[in-house]
This record gives C-alpha cells, structure tokens and sequence, in this order.
C-alpha cells in the first residue's frame, strides 16, 4: 500500500517468502502420518494447483481495483500458512532424527 524503494523491498520480500512456503507446508503437513506419508504427499503435491488458481484472482482484484490491493490474495496465503505451522509444531515435541 506503499510507493517508492520501501514498495520494492517489499515486494521483493514476499517473492522470498513464497519461495519458502511450500517446503513447509509440505515438511509440515506429512510430519507424522506414518503408513499414509505416501497419500498425503501425494495429496500436498496435488494441491499445487492454487498456484494456478491465485494469480487469476489477484489479476481480476488488480483490474478491479489496484496491483497493491491485489496483493492481499498472497498476503492471506501467507498468514494462513503460518497459523497452519503454528498449529502443528510443538517445539518441545520436536524431535530430530538422523539415519546413517
């Protein structure tokens, strides 16, 4: 919502965070799934399909109105997702493993 150098960063900062957001919501969501890890990759993988569907509405919200309105549509993507971490994580349940 902003004009100049601080716009730029900023736009620059949510590309850099949509480059992160599906490996978490990926390492995220198979976290303990045990025997059905292969259906609910499959079904994350799968899912990848909003990466079509988005940019489509952020364009009909950027020709209705404006580009800086349009980026509420990744902002919510991104909130979103960070409740979904929130809500799975334990740290103190965490556990670490390293196979040889």
């Amino acid at each position: 919502m902003s004009h100049g150098k601080f716009s730029v960063y900023a736009l620059t900062g949510v590309e850099f965070f949509m480059s992160i957001m599906f490996p978490t919501i990926f390492s995220l969501g198979i976290r303990g799934l045990g025997s059905k890890t292969k259906t609910g990759s499959s079904l994350i993988i799968m899912s990848i399909v909003g990466g079509a569907i988005f940019p489509v509405i952020m364009g009909k919200i950027s020709d209705a109105s404006n580009i800086q309105t349009a980026y509420l549509v990744p902002a919510s993507c991104f909130i979103i997702v960070f409740l979904f971490a929130i809500k799975t994580i334990n740290v103190e349940k965490l556990k670490l493993s390293m196979s040889n």
